[in-house]
């Protein structure tokens, strides 16, 4: 599995295209990686050296690199243009750092070169972003279809009316995001809120934004049941399954058990009347769904079908990440599902994400499933990007 475009990275080696000092000293450690068989683009620095140079594993493989994606990748024009936008800024930027803003007398002129260059770092900052997130290829998984599944976990009704919340939110937020999206489970209880739920969602970087959305959501707030003023804790589990295609995942009608019983719970005439709903067992892999969404026997049997491929396609996933990956990227990948990820705390109007070490404000606002959820997103798939950046220079070295 390829994590890095490694073709453009002696384009990028100049420390004028990386604003972030991460990013710089990533690729000041390991020059030999970005220089070798580009000596035909650009000047070799003399301080590289040539016994790491002549290793034929790392020769190899980028000559590999080369022959494979160079021709392809460095005529993408949104690389080319990211480019030429980074230069200019910071040419610019330059330009307007040799003014002396302390010693300047027009004070209206201080203002406004000090949101120049404010507004000039900001730029090169989201650039450099969009620019690493061009160079990190989606993974082999990556996909526009997925399933998201929301669980009731610890906390009685409470984390059931909060697994509600984070459905309806989840929901708004593909709307947002102008995705296709198709309730596929939904099993409410009549005190309010919801066990289980079943989100089928498709669009544009669907998965890419969601991934990192599966684990433990925590919530932290005084129930409206309590009449004490108690804080409560409880929790609600988000899987995130891509959804594969029936080449990506072949079940056989001779592998599966399917039995059909009448839907339980509250939701009309048919429940408890018709054997609408649906279980089925794989047998190969010991893997059970249930579905009793639809009234039709039919509709419920595709959706389990469905249901079962997503989970039978991500234990392949994980199978094949654990032997490519070392114990510690693994855990990066995947470990997140069984920790906690995020907590939502009432009292303190504040969601603190645990993987971005941060606190958000405006609960409300983030829970209506918009720009402040999008915000969050996209910088856990920023971090994750630099995640994989960082895991291919280390994996490259290994290599040496």
């Amino acid at each position: 599995m390829k994590f890095f475009n490694s073709r453009y990275i002696i384009r990028l080696y100049n420390r004028t295209l990386w604003p972030i000092k991460s990013v710089q000293s990533t690729l000041s450690s390991h020059k030999f990686l970005v220089c070798r068989s580009y000596s035909s683009l650009t000047t070799v620095d003399n301080g590289i050296s040539t016994e790491l140079l002549g290793n034929s594993g790392v020769r190899s493989y980028l000559n590999k690199l080369i022959s494979e994606d160079y021709s392809e990748n460095m005529s993408k024009p949104n690389v080319s243009a990211l480019i030429s936008a980074i230069r200019l800024l910071k040419v610019d930027l330059q330009s307007l750092n040799e003014f002396d803003i302390e010693k300047e007398k027009d004070k209206e002129f201080g203002e406004q070169l000090q949101k120049e260059i404010k507004s000039h770092k900001e730029q090169l900052t989201k650039l450099e972003l969009e620019l690493l997130n061009s160079l990190v290829p989606n993974e082999e998984f990556d996909c526009e279809d997925i399933m998201l599944e929301i669980t009731a976990g610890v906390g009685g009704q409470e984390a059931m009316i909060f697994t509600q919340e984070l459905f309806e939110m989840y929901n708004s937020f593909a709307h947002y995001k102008g995705w296709k999206s198709e309730v596929a489970d939904y099993c409410h209880t009549e005190m309010g809120g919801i066990r289980h739920a079943c989100l089928m969602l498709s669009g544009s970087d669907c998965y890419s934004l969601l991934q990192h959305e599966g684990g433990v959501h925590r919530v932290q707030r005084v129930p409206k049941t309590e009449k004490s003023g108690r804080i409560h804790t409880s929790t609600v589990t988000v899987a995130i399954l891509p959804q594969p295609t029936e080449l990506d995942v072949v079940i056989n009608d001779r592998d599966l058990i399917i039995e059909t019983k009448r839907a339980s719970g509250a939701g009309g005439q048919h429940v408890n009347k018709t054997d609408s709903a649906i279980r089925m067992h794989h047998k190969p892999t010991g893997v059970v769904v249930e579905c009793q969404t639809d009234r039709s026997q039919i509709k419920n049997r595709k959706i389990a079908l469905q249901k079962l491929r997503a989970i039978i396609y991500k234990k392949q996933l994980e199978q094949q990440q654990s032997l490519t990956r070392s114990a510690r990227k693994q855990q990066v990948g995947s470990s997140a599902r069984s920790e906690k990820i995020r907590t939502y705390n009432f009292n303190q109007d504040r969601i603190t994400d645990h993987r971005l070490s941060k606190n958000f404000h405006n609960l409300v606002g983030f829970l209506e499933g918009r720009e402040y959820l999008d915000k969050v997103v996209i910088e856990l798939r920023e971090r994750a990007n630099k995640i994989l950046f960082n895991e291919f220079i280390e994996s490259i070295s290994e290599k040496k």
